[in-house]
């Protein structure tokens, strides 16, 4: 039980830790820096250079 407990604990981890990253560089996102895809999801960017490069791609 401990076994599948610690898969299902470094799954969740490591899709968390994915999710923090800036999709254009790999960088450590900024919160505070976010965008819009054309999905209508909003993401996280490491920088401003980053975002316009995003938003540019995503129009």
């Amino acid at each position: 039980m401990k076994t599948l407990l610690s898969i299902a604990l470094l799954s969740i981890t490591s899709a968390a830790m994915a999710a923090d990253k800036c999709p254009i560089s790999g960088k450590p996102s900024d919160p505070s820096i976010t965008a819009k895809g054309k999905d209508g999801k909003t993401v996280s960017l490491c920088c401003n250079k980053c975002k316009a490069k995003f938003e540019k791609e995503n129009k």
